[in-house]
């Protein structure tokens, strides 16, 4: 007898596994709570709970939003079914379809958040996977309704069918990916502690509280004070719009809002492209600082670069420094001691705006030009530190969104 049923075989499967999946609706595999409908008292301290800001694609992030309850008020907040330590968390809107599994039974969730547990047939592990994956997050997004914000209803979300395979073949798939999850995180708290330090190594450099020595071990001469504008020369960009952004361009180019985006300190590779005439542009010189002219808060405008680029082509809302000064040097010390002051040097609400004639008050202080290279060098070595280990979170990331393609359907 024939059938139009199609087995469901996934592209990527480990070995030894050949049977065609199941296909059953999540109401049928898992028990839930919709903790949706009861908005409780928060407190300033007491039982963490959990909300959907908290819920990230996999995890639970504890610090980015502090909210607890009331011991005595945590059997009336979680009287639908409290939560056990593999239950997975699904958020239904603001922001929808994040998921992650609970890793500390000593928590209350809030609105917005559905609890799945998986029945005999199905494993936690692998109900989080699969509701990361391109699959379920694309299912998802074709039944959420809502414009500015989307949503999902219970009802909705419970008749989404699941493929799942045996029970060993599902602990073998949540276990691999876990590995993979736990070298992302070990690298992502890498790049942290780098980050951290940086930032701390920077603050001691620029108020001198650490000197650098030279070559021979002695101390450079005592740091120079003046203003800005003592010491360079201010210019702007010109022209270049988003919509004269070509990636298949015969020109480098650099636009405001990439500072704040896309580079640090340094520029020594340009990321976007142009088919504008150079003839008709301002142009880099290598060891120009370049800093937004306008945007949209005031920190995000006091963000500087060092171009180490010849010749490309610089936007129209870009400050641009020249000076005898080592670039690197002024741009790590525009991004940390002087940050906040040339927030403030800038004017405006809605749109802030920063102009050379602000820049030229600042009050800078430099070493010789030989402790400026040694500074900058340290720093930049401290970047391509953090740079690489990104690369390799970036690599991990793509490997891992590969596999929650092929390996559920």
């Amino acid at each position: 007898m024939k059938t139009d049923i199609q087995p469901l075989i996934p592209a990527l499967r480990f070995p030894g596994f050949y049977r065609s999946l199941e296909n059953l609706e999540l109401s049928k595999i898992t028990s839930y709570v919709d903790y949706r409908g009861r908005g409780p008292n928060k407190t300033e301290n007491g039982i963490f709970l959990v909300t959907a800001k908290n819920i990230k694609k996999g995890f639970i992030d504890y610090d980015c939003s502090k909210e607890y309850i009331k011991e005595s008020d945590y059997g009336n907040v979680m009287s639908k079914g409290t939560p056990i330590i593999g239950d997975v968390l699904f958020t239904t809107e603001a922001p929808l379809g994040n998921v992650a599994q609970v890793d500390d039974a000593n928590i209350a969730l809030a609105q917005r958040v559905i609890k799945f547990r998986g029945k005999e047939k199905i494993h936690n592990g692998y109900i989080l996977f699969y509701m990361l994956s391109t699959v379920f997050q694309k299912t998802i997004l074709k039944k959420a309704i809502g414009t500015t914000v989307q949503g999902i209803s219970g009802r909705e979300l419970h008749k989404i069918k699941i493929s799942f395979p045996s029970l060993p073949e599902q602990q073998k798939i949540a276990s691999f990916l876990t590995i993979i999850d736990s070298r992302i995180q070990a690298l992502e708290k890498r790049k942290s502690s780098l980050e951290k330090y940086k930032k701390g190594v920077m603050q001691k450099i620029f108020t001198q509280e650490i000197r650098l020595k030279d070559i021979d071990g002695k101390d450079f001469p005592e740091w120079e004070e003046k203003k800005l504008g003592e010491v360079a020369k201010f210019s702007k960009g010109r022209g270049l719009s988003k919509n004269d952004i070509d990636e298949n361009g015969i020109n480098d180019c650099i636009r405001y809002g990439e500072l704040y985006t896309d580079y640090c300190e340094t520029i020594a590779s340009v990321k976007s492209r142009t088919n504008l005439k150079k003839q008709d542009c301002v142009l880099s010189e290598i060891n120009d600082v370049i800093i937004p002219a306008s945007g949209e808060t005031h920190l995000d405008i006091a963000t500087a670069s060092c171009v180490l680029v010849e010749g490309v082509i610089l936007g129209g809302d870009l400050n641009i420094i020249k000076s005898n000064l080592n670039g690197v040097y002024l741009a790590y010390l525009l991004n940390s001691k002087l940050k906040n002051q040339v927030a403030r040097l800038s004017q405006g609400s809605s749109v802030v705006h920063l102009y050379s004639k602000q820049l030229c008050k600042l009050n800078i202080i430099y070493p010789s030009q030989t402790e400026q290279t040694h500074i900058a060098n340290f720093l930049t070595a401290i970047d391509k530190k953090i740079a690489l280990v990104n690369e390799q979170i970036e690599k991990t990331k793509t490997y891992k969104k590969g596999l929650l393609q092929k390996m559920f359907v």
